[in-house]
């Protein structure tokens, strides 16, 4: 057993940068030699490696290793192998994307996110609550009330954890390592791409899924032309294309690959049951959706004959329509037909995936907290996958998974592309230092990137012919807090020709959130582009500005046929006040092109409903309890501005019940963006320097304030 944690130091001295193995001592035992033939091959690159191995107790002690690396020996980058403890992160939702769980009703193990920000951003705080009964290896924490509310990771990170697969855990570390070394070697360039969009992925939506093709030749110019190929696949090209998807990951040339689908941690859902064409398919999808629905109840039999009686009475559906739900033969073959529709553990496996790097913009495929999982699969497969990027817990669809590729078709490293994208959820899994040989012999970026930030070169890279390359100048810009950056950024979105910069100027001063956001939306509404239409539609309901009314009236009436921007118009109707919504419903449409005025007028007013419901309950002292938390708790996803004054008002009411008033609270801390934020805020100081107030009250309200400011 070792107490104190061994160094294995670089023969190079690391005079301006380095990285990290951290591992347990038994992998250290069992792989000492391919530990060490990794750390040699990335000296070989220039980066000087440490391995540190020890009996971990405890987070702390590893933050305590990188802590003193980053100060001493420049440290740029870490990856953890084997059993490294599992930070779990509570009371820090609002740094995820998309994940909102009640982690006062789910189990902790659950309604938790585990993080490596814990190791990988040395500015965030964290409040250390226990270690897990039963997990031994996740180690649970609060986010700090007056943390950093914003992830920004000061260095990047990667998890090696062996799989339940049935082989030895240390021969996988083993038999991983030697195969990344290989790819280290190979001199591969990034030029052969594959994308696969599943189904239920942007709504299906044909508009959201064209732009790909688009924008991953700005981000990579010329890459495709001749020799190297992107291709793009979605779910309806086959009834079944799960074997095609899977034979093109094996292809021996394939580079980058993403999936844009659903997921968890045991399977890739690639499609659902395929569209039927005729009469009689059409009835046999019906039986088999049947069959399926009853199997539920299939300890209670009752329930079932319930159910065939109203089917009967409703629909005049006879009993055939529900035959063979109890018939083994028939359960086996519908479960065939469901395998045909999702890449699960054991097909990983099989398939034995060559793509060096994939992605995963899906829920849970990297939920390392689990034996098995989907990512750890394909990294530990005997093809030549090395490294995947995944989410850990859920993950939102509207966000820009492609986001700065062209870094990694310039030679950056995978860690160093990963740095840049500052949520909870999002995970290298496998070695963070890979990186292709860049398509540009001018040009490394992992070299560039690992130097120190200086404020003429990145203003000189803001005019750099590669579209991704001016966005990391931004990104250096913002992060060191250039002077004037807010008027830098709207500068860049209304003269740039690329997508994928105008998006990154968005995305930026989203982060600033200032005046010129509030401005530059009501032009980005109108971009070409449809990834950066939705997300302005996303934050014109997170500031709520009622000058936005008219434009997303317009935009939903003009541009219907962009179902996923159309469909996040509607929801977000709820948000403003209901005169302002029937003012702009009479005027925009009075005025437009459009003849189904009367029908879009209806859907936008029934929305807008939504808001007086909401109101209704949150408002009645009388009411269930539980319903008053639901709707509050809806707020979180829906800013209902117009209703603010009425919330600022519940949560100074000290007749109001102290989970009435925290839940609000709780809710408040998620408009961000409003333009009453600093309403609320003044609020939650009045009831932090009030001494009649409930102490969990108090401390709602400071977690809100420090949220917000």
């Amino acid at each position: 057993m070792v107490t104190a944690q061994k160094y294995v130091r670089p023969k190079q001295q690391p005079l301006t940068r380095s990285f990290a193995v951290i591992t347990d001592v038994q992998t250290w035992k069992h792989c000492q030699k391919e530990l060490t033939a990794y750390q040699q091959m990335l000296g070989e690159e220039q980066l000087p490696t440490y391995i540190i191995y020890k009996d971990w107790k405890k987070p702390e002690e590893v933050k305590k290793v990188i802590q003193r690396l980053y100060t001493k020996n420049h440290l740029e980058g870490v990856v953890f192998v084997g059993d490294v403890p599992i930070a779990m992160i509570r009371k820090a939702q609002h740094l995820t994307s998309a994940f909102k769980m009640n982690e006062k009703t789910f189990p902790w193990n659950e309604s938790s996110v585990p993080s490596d920000r814990f190791y990988d951003d040395l500015h965030l705080q964290f409040d250390y609550l226990k270690q897990d009964s039963i997990h031994k290896n996740f180690f649970y924490y609060d986010l700090a009330v007056h943390s950093p509310q914003i992830i920004h990771c000061d260095i990047y990170s990667g998890r090696i954890k062996p799989v339940d697969n049935g082989v030895d855990p240390y021969q996988q570390i083993s038999n991983y390592l030697l195969k990344t070394i290989e790819q280290h070697r190979s001199q591969n360039k990034l030029d052969q791409f594959f994308s696969y969009t599943g189904e239920g992925s942007y709504s299906n939506s044909l508009t959201a899924w064209t732009p790909e093709a688009f924008t991953i030749r700005e981000q990579m110019p010329g890459v495709f032309d001749k020799q190297g190929r992107a291709r793009f696949m979605r779910y309806s090209f086959y009834d079944y294309p799960k074997e095609t998807v899977m034979n093109m990951m094996r292809r021996n040339d394939l580079d980058l690959a993403i999936f844009h689908e659903h997921g968890t941690p045991d399977r890739q859902y690639i499609s659902a049951s395929p569209a039927t064409e005729d009469l009689n398919a059409h009835i046999e999808k019906m039986k088999a959706d049947k069959r399926s629905y009853i199997r539920r109840w299939a300890n209670t039999p009752e329930k079932i004959d319930e159910y065939i009686k109203k089917q009967k009475e409703e629909y005049g559906l006879g009993a055939s329509w529900f035959k063979g739900h109890d018939d083994p033969k028939v359960i086996e073959e519908d479960s065939l037909l469901d395998l045909k529709t999702g890449i699960i553990l054991s097909d990983v496996t099989m398939m034995k995936p060559n793509a060096r790097m994939t992605i995963f913009d899906a829920c849970y495929n990297g939920d390392f907290r689990e034996n098995d999982y989907i990512a750890g699969r394909y990294i530990f497969s005997e093809g030549k996958s090395v490294v995947c990027f995944a989410n850990s817990v859920n993950v939102l669809q509207d966000k820009q998974a492609n986001e700065m590729l062209g870094l990694l078709g310039l030679g950056a490293r995978v860690g160093q592309w990963a740095q840049l994208t500052n949520i909870l959820e999002s995970h290298v899994i496998g070695d963070p230092t890979f990186r292709f040989t860049s398509n540009d012999p001018s040009v490394n970026l992992s070299e560039w990137i690992s130097k120190p930030y200086s404020e003429a070169e990145a203003l000189r890279n803001l005019d750099s012919k590669y579209a991704d390359v001016q966005n990391l100048a931004m990104h250096q810009l913002y992060r060191n807090g250039y002077t004037g950056i807010s008027d830098l950024l709207v500068k860049k979105y209304r003269t740039s020709p690329f997508a994928v910069v105008r998006y990154t100027a968005l995305a930026l001063l989203i982060n600033v959130n200032d005046k010129n956001l509030q401005e530059i939306l009501k032009e980005s509404i109108n971009d070409s582009n449809e990834f950066i239409r939705r997300t302005t539609v996303r934050f014109m309901a997170f500031v709520g500005l009622s000058d936005y009314v008219p434009l997303l009236v317009k935009e939903y009436a003009e541009n219907y046929f962009s179902e996923r921007e159309r469909f996040d118009i509607g929801m977000k109707m709820r948000v403003f006040d209901e005169k302002v919504v029937k003012k702009a419903v009479d005027e925009v449409l009075g005025q437009s092109y459009v003849t189904d005025k009367k029908e879009l007028a209806e859907v936008l007013l029934k929305e807008n409903e939504y808001k007086t419901s909401a109101d209704e309950h949150i408002f009645d002292k009388t009411g269930k309890k539980g319903y008053r938390i639901s709707y509050i708790n809806s707020l979180k996803n829906e800013n209902i501005h117009a209703s603010l004054d009425g919330f600022l008002k519940l949560i100074l009411d000290n007749d109001e019940e102290e989970r009435v008033r925290c839940a609000m609270l709780e809710s408040l801390a998620w408009f961000k963006w409003s333009y009453r934020r600093h309403d609320i805020m003044n609020a939650c100081e009045q009831l932090m320097n009030q001494t009649n107030v409930p102490a969990g009250v108090r401390e709602c309200a400071e977690r809100t304030y420090y949220r917000l400011k």
